[in-house]
């Protein structure tokens, strides 16, 4: 077995499309991490496209400081530098800001449902590609999400895309590395492609299997009984290089990445610190979304139809669908607070039991269209002679909690105006828009935990403090299977569906089959239940009976 002393020789391989497969827990995350990383240091042009919200950590070294990370810039998700819209005219216009530049960029898709991920990243591939002209290594991890062997209603636009960069890329620069843990559930079209194979360790024999078919159309069948024996049996870290082409077959351990482990699983009871990040060139990510109106629709302006303006983007990652107006509204009175308190901060003193709201603060609010600056700067004001007052009543978010934390902290807010004063982590993630079974909610949690704002009441469950009460809106308007289903792409949430509807009752695969219209003996109603019970939303039961969760339920059981 040869040990990589540096990802550089695993990063030559990558200019032909190449697949990196493992189960999870394997450390291909390792292995496409280094390889990327050999990549950025060499200047290449890379987009990795990231639904995981894990590849952040190439923007900090190993020890989590700024230095040692790359700045590559960041799309998208909890770490972006630029929000995005999941529309198909913000994939289309990302798309036509990445193409014709020396990028390296991570278009996070992390916190997009299944369907808004499909609109976005559909316009997104197709642009690129018509466009792209230059060498360009496009990681797509998690591959499957965009190549599925069973492809759902509305999949098939979004697969063709990918299809087209794989088959036909070549001759305008794309070298494609696709990502995943199930090869067996990667279309056989996209696979059959690759000209570089890197297996780490893989236990399932359908995917092993795939593997398989691989080798027949691609390698020496001699040689793979070595490679799929072995399989199942290697160890974290350590997996096959193949690539046909150069005659290489190496068994190899890959070496550690020299950035922050940003998917390292926490134990239990560990709260992960976030890295600070390498700063990036704000001039720079201007110019790289500027979009010349002769290219986009005559008259209008790239940045206008885009929905990705730096300063638009930069103002929706912090009010995202609060009321118009607040942060124009909160710069105004920050500023006249800031001019009249210290001149009667005296005399509320002197008064006794005066109180902040007793001064009379006038407000003017701009219009919506014009949104007040945006400033990175998010302290709060401290006026000299006046101390903060605790548990002072909020009607707006405070400034410097972010939108995705104020999303979490208003969804057990809303459990609690229904009446559980503490609620499951996983029915507050469902509320939240995110995946119960995901990590990102739990990261959500211990941030609130650490401003205060939550506590952990009881194992499993979350409830607000009094700051946390204060600092909450509860949204108008809630409901936890709209919630949940909307996490799901359309022929699973009709699986949710006919689940939900029979719930506390079972129903069978066969009637479930039967009801959507398929057949009993075909594999793609598992397809869709894996999709869901991957969820957490249905039980599996003996019998072959399927059960709708209790905790999708206010009257079942918490839990």
């Amino acid at each position: 077995m040869t040990v990589l002393q540096d990802a550089a020789r695993l990063a030559m391989f990558l200019d032909r499309p190449a697949a990196i497969v493992g189960t999870t827990g394997a450390g291909k995350s390792f292995a496409a991490k280094g390889a990327v990383e050999h990549l950025l240091s060499l200047g290449r042009r890379v987009i990795i496209i990231d639904p995981t919200g894990a590849w952040y950590g190439l923007r900090a070294g190993a020890d989590g400081s700024p230095s040692g990370g790359f700045p590559v810039l960041i799309f998208g998700g909890y770490h972006a530098d630029v929000r995005l819209e999941p529309t198909a005219e913000a994939g289309k216009a990302l798309a036509l800001a990445l193409a014709e530049r020396d990028v390296q960029a991570i278009i996070d898709t992390s916190e997009m449902t299944g369907g808004e991920k499909n609109r976005f990243l559909t316009p997104f591939l197709e642009n690129l590609y018509a466009k792209n002209k230059a060498a360009l290594h496009l990681i797509v991890d998690e591959a499957d999400e965009v190549a599925a062997q069973n492809l759902a209603d509305g999949e098939q636009r979004l697969f063709g895309a990918f299809d087209k960069i794989v088959r036909r890329g070549r001759i305008k620069g794309f070298r494609p590395l696709m990502i995943s843990q199930r090869p067996a559930v990667i279309h056989k079209n996209v696979l059959s492609q690759i000209g570089t194979l890197i297996a780490l360790k893989l236990t399932s024999p359908q995917d092993r299997k795939a593997v398989n078919e691989w080798v027949k159309g691609n390698a020496d069948a001699d040689q793979a009984r070595a490679v799929m024996t072995s399989l199942p049996t290697l160890q974290r870290g350590e997996g096959w290089v193949w690539s046909p082409a150069d005659d290489v077959l190496e068994r190899v351990m890959f070496p550690p990445i020299r950035t922050f482990d940003s998917s390292r699983t926490p134990q239990i009871g560990e709260v992960l610190t976030a890295p600070a990040l390498a700063a990036v060139d704000v001039k720079a990510l201007r110019e790289a979304m500027i979009i010349s109106s002769s290219k986009n629709e005559g008259a209008k302006s790239a940045r206008a139809t885009a929905n990705v303006d730096i300063d638009a983007a930069e103002k929706r990652a912090y009010d995202n669908g609060y009321k118009d107006g607040y942060f124009a509204a909160r710069n105004a009175l920050t500023k006249m607070f800031a001019d009249r308190v210290s001149a009667v901060a005296e005399d509320i003193r002197s008064n006794g039991g005066g109180k902040p709201s007793d001064i009379a603060v006038p407000i003017t609010i701009r219009a919506p269209n014009t949104p007040a600056p945006f400033s990175a700067e998010k302290k709060p004001v401290v006026v000299a002679g006046l101390e903060p007052v605790a548990n002072f009543p909020r009607t707006v978010p405070a400034a410097d909690l972010p939108p995705s934390l104020q999303k979490a902290l208003d969804s057990v807010a809303w459990w609690r105006s229904i009446g559980f004063d503490e609620v499951a982590r996983n029915r507050a993630a469902i509320t939240a828009g995110l995946s119960p079974t995901a990590s990102t909610f739990g990261v959500y949690v211990s941030k609130l935990v650490e401003r205060g704002l939550l506590e952990v009441s009881t194992p499993g469950h979350i409830r607000l403090t009094d700051a946390g009460v204060a600092q909450s809106v509860i949204p108008a308007s809630l409901d936890v299977h709209t919630s949940a289903r909307a996490l799901l792409e359309p022929q699973p949430a009709r699986v949710f569906d006919l689940v939900i509807g029979v719930h506390p009752e079972p129903i069978s695969r066969g009637d479930l089959a039967d009801l959507m219209g398929l057949s009993r003996s075909a594999s793609t109603l598992g397809v869709y239940l894996a999709k869901v019970s991957r969820l957490g939303f249905i039980q599996t039961l003996p019998g072959s009976l399927v059960k709708a969760a209790d905790f999708l339920f206010s009257g079942g059981k918490i839990g």
